[in-house]
């Protein structure tokens, strides 16, 4: 069986309540089932260094079984660190302007930045939001995450766009689809993470991906589960930040069947803590409900 999940956006708890109802992944770790994350797992909830601490030791204690694709917050994060960390960091440009880059001022209240903080370096980040120009504060508050993290920014920085199989492709936004069976080449890495607006119809392989809400796919403010458009693409990103639901996603690749995991199911007894618990709806319709 393969699982898949997308758009975490800080939201540990549902993160960590799915690993316990797939078994403490015991069928993925130790034995012959996969498990496959499709980004966004930081910004917008209120816990994304846990998140990502997670999963980094998840995937690096089965790197042949958790795969851990990047998606375009995580693209975000690293671009913000290279714009003041960077070798060209408060370097002018051919124009003569100092690079600047939004990410810590669209992080509201610094919800996401001060997950990486220890207290200490959160009081000196406070004291510095008046003592600092805008360029200067970005550039001591980058250093501040690098300097308790870099492990973790080395880690995030590795992880690839997408997880290819042979009847499937993995990715968080989408591909290049107009180039057929040729979708790898030359193609920017920004149509893996942020690829807008979703596709739809037949594709040579099957495209499970997240990025865009599926409530808004189908039309439907209630729906937060997998959409299927009915021919090749799945969407499994089920808005978690407004639903409290992470959809996971199950395909069973003997009978190549895909299904949804139903809502989490608390572990009864000890035999139950390594079983994957839930009912597995077969997904058979467009806009599956």
């Amino acid at each position: 069986m393969i699982y898949a999940m997308s758009d975490i956006h800080a939201h540990y708890r549902e993160l960590y309540q799915r690993l316990d109802q797939l078994g403490n992944l015991e069928t993925v770790c130790n034995g012959p089932d996969r498990l496959i994350f499709l980004g966004d797992y930081i910004d917008r909830g209120p816990e994304s260094y846990k998140v990502l601490y997670l999963l980094s030791s998840l995937q690096q204690s089965c790197p042949e079984r958790i795969i851990v694709l990047r998606g375009n917050h995580e693209e975000m994060l690293l671009e913000w660190l290279d714009t003041y960390t960077g070798p060209g960091a408060g370097k002018p440009d051919e124009h003569g302007l100092i690079p600047w880059n939004p990410w810590l001022n669209t992080d509201r209240d610094y919800q996401t930045f001060r997950t990486f903080l220890t207290g200490e370096q959160w009081g000196r980040f406070q004291q510095l939001l008046s003592a600092r120009g805008e360029e200067e504060l970005n550039r001591e508050a980058a250093e501040m995450l690098l300097e308790s993290h870099r492990p973790l920014i080395d880690w995030l920085r590795q992880l690839p766009y997408y997880y290819e199989t042979e009847t499937q492709i993995f990715v968080h936004a989408g591909v290049d689809e107009e180039a057929g069976e040729y979708w790898k080449w030359g193609a920017e890495d920004r149509q893996y993470t942020e690829k807008h607006p979703a596709s739809r119809g037949h594709f040579y392989k099957d495209i499970i991906a997240g990025h865009l809400g599926t409530s808004r796919l189908a039309g439907d403010p209630r729906f937060h589960d997998i959409y299927w458009d009915g021919e090749s693409h799945y969407y499994i990103d089920g808005t978690v930040v407004r639903s409290g639901f992470l959809p996971v996603l199950a395909y069973e690749e003997k009978t190549r069947q895909y299904y949804t995991l139903g809502p989490y199911v608390r572990a009864t007894g000890r035999k139950d803590i390594h079983q994957v618990r839930g009912e597995l709806r077969p997904i058979r319709a467009p806009g599956y409900r």
